[in-house]
């Protein structure tokens, strides 16, 4: 079986409308997703949020979205994280994880980042990369319960 995965940065803004259809397609149950879709996109366009992407033939398969944090200083946001189902178990959010954690390393000290409390798949992967749990809440949903990790990298 053979296999073409490329896993990089944007290169060309010419990317950007076809990572946000993939955005779009893949909402994992946020409220008022498609209003953060459209405030991405503009992020993306002028380099605020920095998007890592993952594809396969040419189609997108995976994504991992940064920014600096707007409040605490040194801090590197871990944005929607997402790898298409039929290619999941094939280590690929991982080495996303990599990717953001040592692009541009000289800017940050810690990464942060939130995820469901029902992600178990990628919760284990957070703790096995060293992350820490440090707040169980509700941050987009009353209903749905949220754990925040970090990670300190200084």
């Amino acid at each position: 079986m053979s296999f073409n995965f490329n896993i990089r940065t944007l290169d060309d803004e010419k990317d950007i409308p076809k990572l946000m259809d993939f955005l779009a397609k893949q909402d994992l149950g946020y409220p008022n997703y498609q209003d953060w879709l459209q405030r991405a996109e503009y992020e993306i366009y002028i380099g605020y949020k920095k998007p890592i992407l993952a594809s396969f033939d040419n189609y997108f398969i995976g994504d991992l979205i940064y920014q600096p944090h707007k409040e605490l200083p040194r801090t590197r946001e871990l944005k929607n994280l997402r790898v298409h189902h039929d290619f999941r178990r094939r280590d690929i959010a991982h080495f996303m994880l990599n990717q953001a954690e040592v692009n541009d390393r000289e800017e940050y000290d810690m990464l942060i980042c939130d995820l469901h409390s029902n992600e178990l798949g990628m919760r284990h992967l957070l703790k096995s990369m060293n992350y820490e749990e440090i707040k169980t809440t509700n941050l987009y949903d009353k209903n749905v319960e949220d754990i925040v990790l970090v990670k300190n990298v200084a």
